[in-house]
């Protein structure tokens, strides 16, 4: 029998291919350092596991809410008045998920319909593109320069928008690039959405790991915002929780509704032991998650030092995230050419830019949520390559 799916067109990640190559290459003896995901090296800091731990003592494994355990969603509400300047009712107005990834999901399969356009801002999160399609959605990308510091031009962006554009996908920190959005152009872009009606998601799970003095900015804080945004975080990165598959969503009711449909149907609800790390997560401050960033700090400035040193390469400095997206066109080879060289040859993990950016071949993405240990054996692998 002949199989047709929904999700035909959609790809699989080719994040996760990479990452499957990696272990075949493993298992045949191959030493490769893996830069190509974005998954902290560091333990979730001890007193969130020891919150867990707690919870199952005391008998806290049933299921949750399907919107989330309502002390969740209130320690939530209060971060989100405290770091970001949104208000967000904790019981009509957050919807706890497990990630970001379920996050993401059900903004496309509970707020946009087929036919609808979505503009990505472009070098773009894989998942943006995939879960358009998936919509049955037509996904429409504006692409952000790289002389422009990874910001979309605005008179492309409005050229972009039609009469059938239902949301803009806006990622600050941005994956893979590591731009942080300025006020100045959140405004502009938030001008743009009320004058033509469309929703915004605003994707900003990296908002913890920023440099040199940017600020991170909550398009939803905007006036006249709060009611088209939809703000996307979670815990996976700035805690190093990615295991553990903890997301939020915050929204105007009206739109948390449909979502918290498919969630209910999807999962039920996210995991309760989970959620109580969760809590402990946000109550405890921030120190664990200070000492972490200082650490990619360092590791930002050491890839940047010794990319300075490669004529073949240039990056724009990513003012956020644990990626830095190097142009490596000096090379002679593309993106895709060029990382596939980097591993069998120097066995070195990344991604290539085409799994980010339709427009261009010219870029690879490498994390350091990796080790410093890792990023130096790396660079070297990187210079002997390039010397042969």
């Amino acid at each position: 029998m002949e199989i047709h799916s929904p999700m035909d067109a959609v790809e699989l990640s080719r994040i996760r291919a990479i990452g499957e190559k990696v272990q075949q290459l493993q298992k045949e003896g191959r030493d490769i350092v893996r830069l190509q995901i974005g998954e902290p090296d560091f333990t979730t800091p001890g007193h969130i596991i020891a919150a867990a731990k707690a919870a199952m003592d005391h008998g806290q494994t049933h299921y949750a809410p399907n919107r989330g355990l309502v002390s969740l969603r209130e320690e939530i509400s209060r971060k989100l008045l405290r770091d970001n300047g949104i208000t967000a009712d904790p019981a009509t107005e957050i919807l706890v998920t497990s990630g970001c990834a379920e996050g993401l999901y059900l903004v496309f399969m509970g707020l946009v319909e087929p036919g609808d356009e979505v503009i990505i801002l472009e070098p773009a999160y894989i998942s943006y593109l995939q879960l358009a399609r998936a919509a049955h959605a037509r996904a429409v990308p504006v692409h952000a320069k790289e002389e422009n510091g990874w910001l979309p031009d605005l008179d492309e962006l409005r050229a972009a928008v039609t009469p059938k554009t239902k949301l803009l996908v806006l990622n600050t920190p941005g994956n893979p690039t590591g731009v942080v959005y300025p006020r100045e152009v959140l405004q502009q872009i938030a001008a743009l959405a009320q004058e033509q009606d469309f929703l915004v998601l605003s994707d900003e799970v990296y908002e913890k790991l920023i440099y040199d003095g940017a600020q991170h900015v909550s398009i939803a804080s905007l006036d006249g915002m709060k009611e088209r945004t939809i703000t996307i975080n979670g815990f996976s990165k700035a805690f190093a929780m990615t295991g553990w598959r903890m997301g939020y969503l915050a929204a105007d009711a009206r739109l948390i509704l449909p979502m918290l449909k498919v969630h209910q149907y999807a999962v039920a609800s996210s995991n309760i032991i989970a959620q109580s790390a969760a809590i402990t997560a946000l109550q405890a401050g921030e120190s664990c998650v200070e000492e972490m960033r200082r650490e990619y700090a360092r590791r930002r400035q050491f890839l940047l030092d010794a990319f300075a040193q490669i004529p073949e390469i240039s990056c724009v400095a990513p003012a956020g995230t644990f990626y830095i997206y190097p142009n490596i066109s000096g090379t002679g080879l593309s993106g895709t050419e060029f990382a596939d060289k980097f591993l069998m040859e120097a066995g070195v993990a990344t991604v290539p830019g085409t799994a980010f950016d339709s427009f261009c071949n010219s870029h690879i993405r490498l994390s350091y949520a990796s080790s410093m240990e890792s990023l130096q054996t790396a660079v070297s692998r990187l210079k002997g390559m390039l010397k042969k």
